[in-house]
């Protein structure tokens, strides 16, 4: 009979959208099916030390790719002490892991922060159970086209090596809660209560709303300006991070839909390692769907893994079962992912799982998730630039950026509170180095810090290319931009999509245009290329056009030409920020 360390499952994530956590708690659910004690939880939410010293059969890592490559925020403190040359190099001797990657194949940094992380845990001398997984959205069934293949040899591998001491739990069969939520008897609170503080943010005033698109454009685009309560600091390329709070319409949609309506500000008593520590542990279903539930949010696969044991009729169960199944992905794709639709709406169609047990709330609703702002000032008070998210898809109504609309609502003089993160660009070192700044759309922001610090130190030349759709409609910047090209401190190219209907122009044109002093200033004076934007198209169009302008200008060839950009990207030289 195994010992209870060897019934023992660690399984640690590192994730910056949630998919990385929605696949972390699966592999729990899945585990405790198996008669593992199963411990989930994020890498840096966990003394670092534990991955040296647990007693388990394993330890398992699933995490994704940010940026250039980089782990995602919550892995990053342990990734950095991974790292130190303190560490024995033998110190995870005895210690058997297993590691998953999600990502994206059409990025150059595919994975890089999974391939990594095994590399490293394999040269402090851990024994990987399985080979890593590479999870890709690219596959036709996403992540699990490659997350299910390599559960299933790790679930057969551990079973080789501590065989199971009972039948596996039939997944008709509801896991435990992971948080103990109960009613503390018929007290109700009065007024919705203080607002979280979460560790790390500093408190900070909106001054300034000021829309930066005209009127009639279709797009709000904001200028955000907050003044610290406590004195903060940042350089240029740093991002602020807030957590977004729910509109009080919002929230009581949601509570209707889950069948809480009656018990919203009734006195709820939590407890568990899993809440966040910033959670009241005497608190109310309407603070919850306020501050901490992700309402607005898209559910995913453990959603309805989880939902599936709580319908009352055969129809909706079966349904359930379906887009809870490797086989039914498409159709979740179709449900789900590709019309946005949220936890509210998602609940209303399956009428018959409310009023929801209390004592999963946590299992069900993942918590709202922190969005990141490059930061458009450089010093003093924090400039933040947002476009307000809205779209129509299938759905009735239409679809609202849960952060940028509530930013977008704030009146001058309201709080709130925010943390501030290293961004993955960082200007040239050297000061007399030239920077070409590639920024369509709202990816101008973070050069806004760059050209106030360069100008306030007379850090020259400086190179933008910035694309929007209209010259009179959404040139945002447009007088300071004007003003530093006409005091000589920047040299600006502007493509503008929509202003000739015939020819749309877009910054990789302008690129283009450009070679002949593009390839002067990369080859003859090393100068640095910072992209910044919308990750759809933009960046792999943006990366093409400079690989033809040392093809063209540097008589290479189409393969060294590539070979050129990547290198500049691994000596520091071509550096991204871009997001969806």
């Amino acid at each position: 009979m195994d010992s209870p360390s060897e019934r023992k499952l660690v399984v640690l994530y590192g994730s910056q959208t949630g998919y990385a956590e929605d696949a972390a708690r699966r592999i729990g659910h899945e585990a405790w099916r198996r008669h593992y004690a199963v411990q989930v939880a994020a890498m840096d939410h966990v003394e670092r030390s534990l991955v040296f010293e647990a007693e388990a059969a394993a330890i398992v890592f699933v995490c994704s790719t940010t940026g250039q490559g980089d782990p995602p925020d919550n892995m990053r403190r342990f990734w950095r002490f991974l790292l130190r040359k303190t560490i024995p190099h033998d110190a995870l001797r005895g210690k058997r892991v297993a590691v998953f990657g999600l990502g994206d194949s059409s990025y150059s940094g595919f994975n890089f922060a999974a391939k990594r992380l095994f590399r490293r845990l394999v040269q402090l001398g851990a024994e990987p159970l399985v080979p890593r997984g590479d999870g890709d959205d690219q596959h036709y069934l996403g992540v699990d086209g490659a997350l299910d293949p390599w559960l299933q040899d790790l679930w057969t591998e551990l079973g080789r090596l501590h065989p199971l001491p009972r039948p596996i739990v039939p997944e008709s069969v509801v896991p435990p809660p992971s948080a103990d939520v109960a009613l503390d008897g018929y007290i109700e609170m009065h007024g919705l209560g203080a607002p979280p503080e979460p560790p790390l943010t500093v408190a900070a005033t909106l001054t300034e709303s000021e829309r930066i698109t005209a009127q009639d454009h279709f797009q709000d685009v904001r200028r955000l300006r907050f003044e610290a309560d406590d004195a903060v600091e940042w350089i240029p390329g740093d991002c602020a991070v807030l957590r977004p709070c729910n509109q009080a319409r919002d929230v009581d949609a949601f509570l209707a839909a889950a069948g809480w309506t009656a018990l919203a500000d009734r006195r709820l008593r939590i407890s568990g390692e899993t809440v966040a520590a910033w959670v009241p542990r005497t608190t109310t279903l309407r603070w919850l769907g306020t501050y901490y539930f992700d309402i607005g949010g898209v559910p995913r696969r453990s959603f309805f893994e989880m939902l599936r044991h709580f319908a009352r009729t055969a129809a909706e169960r079966e349904r359930l079962c379906e887009f809870a199944s490797t086989a039914g992905q498409d159709d979740l794709l179709a449900y789900c992912m590709r019309p946005r639709r949220t936890f509210t709406e998602t609940l209303r169609d399956f009428r018959h799982t409310a009023p929801l047990p209390l004592e999963y709330a946590f299992d069900l609703v993942p918590p709202v998730a922190e969005r990141s702002f490059s930061i458009s000032s450089a010093r003093g008070a924090v400039d933040l630039t947002v476009a307000v998210v809205a779209y129509k898809t299938v759905m009735r109504d239409a679809r609202r950026g849960v952060c940028s609309t509530w930013l977008a609502q704030l009146k001058p003089g309201e709080r709130v509170r925010m943390r501030f993160a290293r961004g993955t660009m960082r200007p040239p070192p050297d000061p007399l180095t030239p920077a070409i700044m590639v920024g369509p759309g709202t990816g101008i922001a973070a050069f806004m810090a760059f050209m106030h610090q360069r100008c306030a130190l007379a850090q020259s030349p400086n190179y933008l290319f910035f694309g929007c759709r209209s010259e009179h409609k959404d040139f945002y910047y447009r007088s300071a931009l004007e003003r530093w090209r006409a005091a000589g401190s920047l040299h600006l190219f502007c493509a503008f999509s929509r202003d000739d209907p015939e020819k749309k122009a877009y910054v990789q044109h302008r690129i283009r245009e450009q070679g002949a002093l593009v390839w002067s200033l990369l080859d003859g004076r090393r100068a640095c290329v910072y992209v910044s934007g919308n990750a759809n198209k933009m960046p792999q169009d943006v990366r093409a056009a400079f690989v033809d302008v040392v093809a063209a200008h540097g008589a290479r060839s189409a393969d060294d030409a590539a070979e050129y950009v990547r290198a500049m990207e691994r000596d520091g030289r071509y550096q991204e920020e871009c997001w969806y």
